[in-house]
Formats: C-alpha cells, structure tokens, sequence
C-alpha cells in the first residue's frame, strides 16, 4: 500500500493546506514555516510513528546476543536496531498465539532471558515519505497543522482546532490499521486473573 505524498516537502505543504497558507519548495531560511519544518519536522514524524503499530512500520528483525552479558536480573543483552522508536509487546516466534516474551528496554538494548536470536518486532523510523499508508498521511499532515500552527499563523483557536482533528485521523487511522492481519494476543495480568 503505497502513500500519497513523496516527500517531506509535499507533507508540509499539506499541513500547510490545513492553515490555508502558501505552500513551501524546501525547507529552507526562506519563510516561517520552511524554517518551522526544517527545524521540526523529522522530530514531529518520529513521534507520530512511534504513537501506534503502523504497519508500515513494522520491521521484524532477529538480534543476535551480545557477549557481555546483564550485571544482573536477566540472562541475554541484545543491541537495539538504531532506526527503533518504539517496541511493542513480544511474542515467541512473532506468533499472534505464541507465549509473551518478558523483556525490558535499557538504553539502546534489550534485557531478557529469552535465548539468541531475540524475535524483535518493532515500530522502526521510516525516511521515505511514498511508504506512509493513506490514513496515515491524513492524520500526520494535521498533526503537523497542529504543531505549526501558533508559530506560523499566530492564532491559538486554529492550533487547537487542529489538536482535536488530529486526534479524530489518529483515532480513526489507527482503528483502521489496527484491523488489518491478525491481532497479538492480549496479556493476562495475574492481578486480573486474581480477583
């Protein structure tokens, strides 16, 4: 499933469309917001990546064990890929029906006693914009409204206006990615379990 926008400058400029201004060639010095989006955009992107499971970016990865091993409490350390934003629950094999993988993120590694390879399944920065689903571009593009909206049009009630949308296209972009293949179990709390 293809995007549709192919660069970062055709995503501003759509954010921009939602403040009804000009659109922007670069994001270069040469106006508020090409300079907004130069100094913002890729911190922007990355958060709203790592805000959900898109599937796009999905990246299922087998990590070899490091040598050194945990000062203590776990058995293996396994080096993070450095495009990772964010690790969502694992499971044993990837399997939406396997056995949940106890882990704990320290740093850039991951500490577990699960043995090597680690089946890593982690929401990863994805650079090209032509890989952003549809539903993802909607949301994204308010999201950046949003962010941008104080600092290049001045006015409060749009930024917030904006905010509430944004989370409208997340809500509803995220139910429908969320749909798509079929879901990981869910995890059984022993608190729950206990009462």
């Amino acid at each position: 499933m293809s995007g549709t926008v192919n660069t970062a400058v055709e995503m501003a400029n759509l954010a921009l469309a939602h403040l009804k201004e000009a659109p922007i060639r670069d994001f270069d010095f040469s106006s508020v917001a090409s300079r907004w989006f130069r100094n913002h955009y890729a911190a922007h992107r990355d958060a709203y990546l790592a805000m959900h499971d898109w599937d796009f970016a999905i990246e299922l990865v087998n990590l070899p064990a490091e040598t050194e091993k945990p000062p203590f409490r776990w058995a293996y350390q396994y080096k993070l890929p450095a495009d990772t934003l964010r690790i969502p629950q694992q499971s044993v094999g990837g399997s939406p029906g396997g056995g949940i993988i106890p882990f704990e993120v320290v740093g850039q590694r991951i500490m577990s006693d699960h043995p090597p390879p680690f089946p890593l399944r982690h929401v990863h920065r994805v650079v090209r914009e032509a890989e952003f689903a549809p539903l993802f571009v909607n949301g994204f593009a308010l999201f950046l409204a949003a962010g941008c909206a104080h600092s290049i049009t001045g006015k409060n009630s749009r930024a917030e206006a904006l905010r509430q949308a944004a989370r409208e296209a997340f809500d509803q972009a995220g139910t429908s990615d969320a749909l798509q293949g079929t879901p990981l179990p869910m995890i059984d709390l022993d608190i729950i379990a206990n009462r």
